[in-house]
């Protein structure tokens, strides 16, 4: 008896979850791609960055708090590319304003846009 109460109530818990669990969302910004008016772009997905700075591999993380983002960049290459201004290598936050990411360094400083790929 006390073994069929245990399953009972197992069964009970188990199905209490699945009807109270509450629908899964997609973390903002998942699967969307930035794009410069270079080379430069960024692919953001659950919480991770990817990209180039035109010249070099951008890896790393990020969050959002609102239409703000911070960025903290891993690994990444290092070659040097003549004649390629990579400011995008410096970005540690941005703000998204519609469809337009303005992206700051790590002193505040507005370094460049990039734009919502369609």
């Amino acid at each position: 008896m006390i073994r069929r109460w245990g399953a009972i109530t197992a069964v009970a818990f188990m199905s209490m979850g699945i009807v109270f669990r509450s629908p899964r969302s997609d973390p903002p910004f998942t699967g969307e791609e930035w794009v410069g008016t270079g080379t430069e772009h960024l692919v953001m997905s659950d919480g991770e960055v990817r990209g180039s700075d035109g010249c070099n591999g951008i890896l790393g993380s990020y969050s959002v708090d609102g239409d703000r983002l911070s960025f903290s960049l891993g690994i990444g290459t290092l070659k040097a590319c003549l004649g390629v201004d990579t400011w995008l290598r410096r970005i540690r936050s941005a703000e998204i304003s519609g469809d337009t990411m303005t992206v700051y360094d790590r002193a505040g400083e507005r370094i460049g846009t990039l734009s919502r790929k369609v």
